[in-house]
């Protein structure tokens, strides 16, 4: 059993549950969209941040309509932000299979992504708690802000680790702090408990982002189910190159910096600069970094009561450090 299984078995019961209300939200009389959210489904991926939700509301409580409503919010969110994601990066797969743009054009991912973003709205409304509504709307916001932000800064020649972290906890780890945020607030008003959780759901999201960042460097497509080196392409430094960068010769710095901004960079010029990035330390530096907030994430569940659920939130964390997809 793998350390994803062994945190869900947790919450098996209230999993199972949260799944038929998931996928009972896609259904849809329209012939077209159905056609494309059956696709969806069919790839549904981990569902890591719907788990933490749960993992959270029973962290401090009993799992209620709320919790899984408020988790059924997130991972819409989430899904469509994927789909938002992929037209904006040109990507022609995800989850290994085709986008939803690569088979169904852009105007339609544009429409079905707006139409889950309304959906995942409408089904935060059902948990009747204002301050779970709020966080889903703010996480919309956030997630454009920072792939807004990221584009911005792809134009630019200096990079460093704080707008690093800032688009990351924008685009990435406000969606695992809202689920924490959500799965408490479901069940309790202990808001010192819930700003913990907040808070490891935070650091987790940075970790995660952290070990896709590396896969885009080491991995295959085969292996992870999407393009490697997409980051590379166009023109966005992530940790570990920008570990590179940092302490490179100001000659060596310039000119990998000159082929990351190159338009069009064939495959040898992408191999180049993770070659750079991997010879000069760039995946030890992020290895070493997760480990770090690792520690961040335990100390931030010390006032969390111990559980069957607080251990599987442990776990998950440790899991999405050494996962090698």
């Amino acid at each position: 059993m793998s350390t994803l299984d062994t945190a869900k078995k947790a919450i098996e019961k209230e999993f199972e549950i949260f799944s038929k209300k998931f996928d009972g939200y896609f259904a849809s009389d329209n012939e077209l969209l159905s056609a494309v959210n059956n696709y969806i489904l069919q790839k549904k991926g981990k569902q890591i941040r719907p788990i933490m939700a749960l993992l959270a509301a029973k962290c401090l409580g009993d799992v209620n309509d709320a919790s899984y409503d408020g988790a059924t919010s997130v991972e819409m969110l989430h899904t469509a932000s994927l789909i938002h994601d992929d037209i904006v990066d040109e990507a022609d797969s995800r989850r290994g299979q085709k986008s939803v743009n690569s088979v169904w054009q852009n105007k339609v991912s544009v429409l079905v992504g707006d139409y889950l973003l309304s959906q995942a709205l409408n089904v935060a409304s059902q948990t009747n708690s204002l301050e779970i509504i709020k966080s889903i709307c703010s996480v919309g916001k956030q997630l454009t802000d920072g792939e807004l932000i990221q584009l911005y800064n792809s134009k630019n020649r200096t990079f460093n680790e704080e707008v690093y972290y800032k688009v990351i906890k924008k685009k990435t780890a406000v969606l695992f702090s809202t689920a924490c945020f959500i799965g408490g607030k479901s069940v309790s008003n202990n808001q010192q408990l819930i700003d913990s959780l907040v808070n490891f759901g935070t650091i987790f999201g940075i970790c995660f982002q952290i070990r896709d960042d590396i896969f885009d460097y080491l991995s295959t497509e085969k292996e992870i189910g999407k393009p490697v080196g997409n980051d590379i392409r166009e023109g966005k430094a992530t940790l570990p190159l920008i570990y590179a960068l940092s302490n490179a010769s100001e000659a060596k710095r310039e000119e990998m910096i000159d082929l990351l901004k190159k338009d069009n960079k064939n495959d040898k010029e992408v191999e180049q600069l993770i070659n750079f990035a991997v010879d000069n330390g760039g995946i030890e530096y992020a290895a070493k970094k997760m480990k770090d907030f690792e520690q961040d994430g335990i100390k931030a569940l010390d006032l969390i009561p111990d559980s069957e659920a607080k251990k599987a939130l442990l776990l998950l964390l440790n899991y999405t450090i050494i996962r090698n997809y």
